[in-house]
């Protein structure tokens, strides 16, 4: 997969999405470290608001840090990133949602199961592993084929499963929301995967299991 060519992608190929539940923070891409250190600040004091009497001296090296973290893991070719911070306490999921021109065959049957998105239409969710020390990460990409060879690939960085059952459903409707306009104004709608034994009534929560 690869990203767009440099100018073409802004201004002409637009994705837009909203979120309406609280935790989404935007991942911008800064720079100078001038303007990350600021984000940082800025950011840290927005968070110990808004935890109120759930905020703690203890842990506000603890959001710095993972809000440096956040800027780190955005991605060159990202054209959305986010930390999605579920509760009151220094722990978020990062997510990223990639425009690229696709150079092989998007998934199909035995990758993964049907995704549907309000927005975007028909799409696959393939779940993916990883081992973070001595404990399983589990997260997932869900990726949509347009006609022109374009891709939009929704992607969840691993993380312990409780945390990605919390916040998958803030996931799930910030996925529906996504549209993708091309050049001529027009919305695009994904073609439907080839998912031989994919149903609607498969659900992609159900295909996110722990090993």
């Amino acid at each position: 997969m690869i990203s767009f060519p440099s100018g073409w992608a802004p201004g002409t190929w637009r994705i837009t999405g909203t979120s309406l539940d609280a935790g989404w923070l935007a991942l911008p891409a800064f720079e100078t470290s001038a303007e990350a250190a600021a984000w940082v600040g800025e950011n840290t004091a927005l968070l110990q608001t808004a935890w109120a009497q759930h905020w703690s001296p203890d842990a506000e090296p603890l959001v710095r840090e993972i809000l440096r973290a956040g800027l780190a893991h955005r991605r060159s070719d990202d054209a959305l990133a986010f930390q999605v911070w579920p509760a009151q306490h220094p722990v978020c999921v990062f997510v990223h949602v990639v425009m690229a021109r696709g150079d092989g065959e998007p998934p199909g049957p035995g990758d993964g199961i049907l995704f549907e998105s309000e927005g975007l239409g028909p799409g696959v969710l393939v779940p993916r592993a990883e081992r973070i020390g001595d404990a399983d990460a589990l997260g997932y990409d869900i990726v949509f084929a347009f006609d022109d060879d374009v891709v939009v690939i929704v992607s969840v960085e691993p993380t312990f499963a409780d945390l990605l059952g919390i916040v998958s459903p803030s996931i799930q409707a910030f996925t529906a929301s996504l549209q993708l306009v091309g050049p001529d104004e027009r919305t695009r709608r994904a073609r439907a995967p080839r998912l031989l034994e994919a149903q609607h009534a498969d659900t992609w929560v159900d295909s996110l299991t722990a090993s």
